[in-house]
This record gives C-alpha cells, structure tokens and sequence, in this order.
C-alpha cells in the first residue's frame, strides 16, 4: 500500500526533494542550539569572553534567518505536492468511475463515492505531506540532537534514550486500533452521505407522506454511530501522548539526578551539562511528534484502502484488446441470448432476466418491444450498447460481435431516449449540444427546432442560457424529454432506442413529444419500447416479451388475428380507454 502511495510523488519529485533538502537543513540546524547554549554558559558567563559577546547575537539572527527560510521552503513545497497529489488521485477516481460499468452505480451509493474522493483523499494527501514531512523532519532531528548528546556525553546519552525502545509497543497497539478506527469513521460518513443524499432527492415524497420524522431519526442515529467512532479514534490517539509523556519524564528524571551530582562533584561543567539537557529537551519534542504522527499515518492508510478499493474494481465491460473495425451496415441481430442479473452476495439466487432470445432487427427498420413490467424489455435493450453484455449468446451488429469492436465507437452509433430524462445543471443550449460537442450553433438550434422545444424555450427567461436546475427539475416532464430528443437529433446516430420516452406524459405532452420523435426515428434502426400500443402500431414489427422470453412478433394487425399476448394487452389497454371515457362522460 506504501508503494501504491508514493508513487503519486513520482511526477513532482523535484519538488519534494528539494522539500527534503529544506527539511535536513532545518532538522540539522536543531543540533547546533546546545553547542551555542554551551559557547554562551562557559565562554561568556563563566569565562567572560567579550569578544564572543558580539560574536553570538550575530550567529544567532545568521541561524534563525537559516531555520526561517529551510521552514517556509519544506512547509510551502510540501504544501504544493500536498495539492498536486491530490489533483492527481482525483483524477485517477474519477477517469476510472467514469470506466466502470453500470452495475457498479447500482452497488455503490453516488454520496459514497463522492465520500471517497472528498474526505478520503484529503486524509492521504495528508500521509503524503503532512504526515511524510513530519516523519522526515522530526526524524532528522531526533538523529541530529541524538548525535549532539552523544558528543556532549554518551552515559548521559545512553540513560536518555533507555524508553524510546518501550515507547514503541504501546505506539505499534495504538497504530492497528486507529487503522480499524478510521476506516470504519470513514464508512460511516459515506453512509450519513447516502443517507442525507437520498432525503434531499426525495425531499417529495418525505413531504407527501409527512415523514420528516422518521428520517431525522435515521439520520441522527447514523450521525450518533459516527460521532461514536470518532470518538472511540480519538480516546485511542490521545493515549499515545500521555503514555510517552510519562516515559520521558522517567528518562529526564534520571538524567537530572544523575547529571546534577556529576556537576556538583566538579566532573563536568555547568555550561557542558545545560547543553546537554537543552539537546535532551530539544529531542523529546520531536520524538513526541513521531509518536502522535503514527495515528495519522493509520487514517491515511485507511483513507487509501477505500481509494484502492474503487480503483481495484475492475469494469464488467471489458474494452476489446484488438477492436475490429466497425461494419458498414445497422442490422442488430441477437443470437440465443440469455442475461442473469448478478448477485449481491453468496447464496442468493440468480434472477434470468433473459431466456434463449434470438431477434433481428433489420438496418432503417422501426421494431417495438411491448409486454408486461419485468417482461425483460429494457434488459434487452441495455445489451445493445453494451451497458451490460448477455451471460449466453451473443449480439452482433452489420453482422459483427459488437464485444469485438471499441465501445466508444458502439456508442458514437447509439442515441438512447428513456423515460426519465437526465439534464445536466447547465444551460438550456449546453444540454442540448452535450449531444455533438462539435456541432454549429446553427445545428444546435436546429435539433431544438426538429425536437418541437423552440417554443417552450424561446419562453425561458434566458431563453436557450437558461440554466435548468439539478436534473433539470426546473422544466415539466414534457419539456425535458423534448430536450432529451434534441440531444439524440444532434447527435445523429444511425441506431435509435426509445425506452417510454413518452409513458410518464399527459396526452397534450405525449403528441408533442410524438412529433419530434417521428421526426428522430426516420431513416434509423430504432427499437421502441412501448407502454402505449397506439404509439407503436406503425412499427414494422412488434415484439412481445414475457417472462423474459419472445413469445410474439409480427405486425399489429397480424399479432391482432393471433388472439395471444398482444392481443390480451390490447384488450387491456382498450378496456381501460373506455373506462376512461365513460369517467369523463
């Protein structure tokens, strides 16, 4: 995991080498303050030599002026890595989130996630910098000033740094309980993120069913059992400096009664022993700091557990190593296709969304998938551009496996338009051109006027600059999936999927939104799935799934004569019409 780590530093390791350099600069400067606490006590106050009276105060600015500069250059360089590592990290999370597969949005929470590349890179970033810097530095200085007591006097030397070999088993115990601490603390804050997240998106329907209660008190317990961890973290890390604390105090109480008698029997001057206890002194200090440091290194650790845990997760769809070119044709045949959901655990029982399914869609040809909900219809559309790739069987499209050509290039063939449409937070015109980055303004409005969505646009209070809201929650159901349409026309795919792009409408909507994608579907291999039959009578052949299954296809007439499946939703959905009518009647 170490070496997982620092390699971060690798792109930036100029500067942090000269941060190193500042920081050995620094540390070593610490082993020059007993000898001048030494020259002071014998040769001024002792001997009283004037001369070097004047001499000090000069070499003591010349030092501090030393310790300032190598200071600000350790902090500030480390600093700068510090942000540039976790820029780097960032990155990396989310060009390898943006890789993964669908099914791995499914598993994982969006605030999860967006806990991990928030607060846990920020505890590695501080391993990094803050945590290495202290380590190096500290270090360094505890070397140094170890160095200067030895020279000053090695017996005394030796009764100071008797616990430092004791202070390290509480240290290492402390270290393991504060990694487990902190990866659950960090858990638990993606879990209170989730959980905060979902009351915010379904702030609707807390309201309507007057449960702002019951998710406070979700929320508090989560935020109770955090609090809790946090907590015990800090219990375990606060031990550490206490139990050093009383460890140094046995050391320099030896030193004391020791170095005292040698000073009153004459053994050793008064200047020789003060340097002495300022070295001891000066050394404590950072030695404590590696101590308590050792805790942060354990919540950087487990910040980067999480990290890697993302980054190790390896997408479902896999990226052909030697991709084939992509065919010239738009046929999409499916060859004895079958598809299992994955399980979230051992033991559970694989659900078959699809059974054995072997389907062609002609190239420039309309095919709609009707059936009941769980039919399996938009799993089977799913497979097309490769959010999910079939258990059995295989897809081919212009006659090719679509596994053995790049996914980009798939896509860049697909427009999809499903039920719930997702708009960016951005404007009106961006939305639109998320479609053809490349396009003109002119196309851009163009596929705006193609879609039906000039009007209602060109009422927006900033026309196409208006921004539309988080999910475009500012616009109706209507107008975003007009908008959803103009993205698809833009793009100018040659295979189009409709997944009840107009089930959630009110009828004036529907026949708005109807328009445009007859406008959408000319000249494309498009699949429709349809709740409504009336909207897909048209189509060259209709499809009927059940039970993840095809246990009809022809036309509407011809599925009509059959008296099967088609027809028994027909009746349905006619029955209901009329139940309708006579309502309003």
């Amino acid at each position: 995991m170490y070496r997982r780590i620092f390699k971060y530093l690798r792109p930036h390791y100029r500067k942090f080498w000269a941060a190193l350099a500042f920081m050995v600069v620094f540390g070593a400067t610490d082993g020059v303050v007993p000898f001048l606490v030494k020259y002071i006590l014998d040769g001024v106050f002792t001997q009283r030599d004037e001369k070097l009276l004047w001499i000090l105060p000069i070499l003591l600015v010349g030092f501090s002026v030393v310790r300032a500069i190598a200071d600000f250059g350790q902090q500030f360089l480390m600093a700068s890595v510090g942000h540039k590592v976790t820029e780097d990290i960032r990155n990396d999370v989310n060009r390898h989130v943006l890789s993964l597969s669908p099914d791995f949005f499914v598993k994982n929470s969006t605030a999860e996630i967006l806990s991990r590349v928030t607060s846990d890179v920020l505890l590695i970033r501080t391993l990094l910098t803050d945590s290495s810097a202290a380590i190096i530095r500290d270090s360094i200085r505890v070397v140094v000033l170890l160095c200067s007591c030895t020279y000053l006097d090695p017996m005394l030397s030796a009764l100071a740094v008797v616990f430092f070999p004791l202070a390290g088993f509480p240290i290492a115990r402390i270290g393991k309980r504060m990694r487990k601490l902190s990866k659950r603390g960090q858990d638990a804050i993606g879990s209170l993120a989730a959980l905060f997240q979902e009351s915010m998106q379904g702030h609707r329907v807390v309201k309507i069913f007057s449960r702002e209660q019951f998710e406070q008190e979700r929320f508090e317990r989560g935020n109770h059992e955090l609090t809790k961890t946090f907590i015990r973290s800090e219990r375990v890390r606060a031990l550490a400096g206490p139990i050093n604390e009383v460890l140094a105090s046995l050391a320099v109480s030896g030193v004391l009664l020791y170095g005292g008698y040698t000073v009153i029997s004459g053994a050793r001057t008064a200047g020789g022993f003060m340097a002495f206890l300022v070295s001891v002194f000066l050394m404590y200090e950072p030695f404590k700091k590696l101590t308590r440091v050792n805790a942060t290194v354990q919540q950087g650790l487990a910040g980067a557990q999480r990290i890697f845990e993302i980054l190790d997760t390896p997408p479902t769809i896999q990226e052909p190593l030697n991709p084939t070119p992509l065919p010239l044709g738009h046929a999409i045949e499916f060859h004895n296709v079958s598809y299992e959901y994955p399980t979230r655990s051992e033991g559970e029982t694989k659900v078959e969304a699809l059974k054995n399914i072997s389907l062609l869609i002609p190239e420039s040809k309309k095919v709609a998938l009707v059936g009941f909900s769980g039919a399996g219809k938009s799993t089977l559309v799913d497979l097309i551009p490769r959010f999910i790739d079939p258990t059995q069987g295989s897809i081919s499209l212009g006659g090719v496996d679509i596994r053995t050509v790049g996914l980009a290039g798939l896509r860049s063939r697909v427009a999809m338009v499903g039920q719930h449409t997702f708009l960016f937070n951005d404007t009106v015109y961006n939305n639109i051109a998320y479609g053809n980055p490349a396009a003109s303004r002119a196309e851009v409005l163009g596929a705006a006027q193609a879609a039906f969505a000039t009007d209602f646009i060109e009422r927006l209070p900033l026309g196409f600059e208006t921004i539309v809201g988080e999910g475009g929650m500012s616009l109706s159901g209507g107008e975003r999936q007009r908008l959803a349409i103009a993205r698809a026309i833009l793009k100018n795919a040659p295979i189009l999927i409709l997944d009840e792009a107009t089930a959630s409408l009110d009828n004036r909507a529907e026949r708005e939104v109807q328009m445009a994608i007859e406008a959408l579907v000319s000249g494309r291999t498009t699949v429709v799935i349809a709740h409504r039959l009336s909207t897909v009578r048209d189509a060259d052949t209709i499809v009927v799934m059940s039970g993840g299954r095809i246990v009809e296809q022809g036309t509407h007439d011809h599925l009509l004569s059959l008296n099967g499946e088609y027809s028994r939703l027909h009746a349905l959905q006619f029955r209901d019409v009329e139940a309708v009518a006579e309502l309003a009647v």
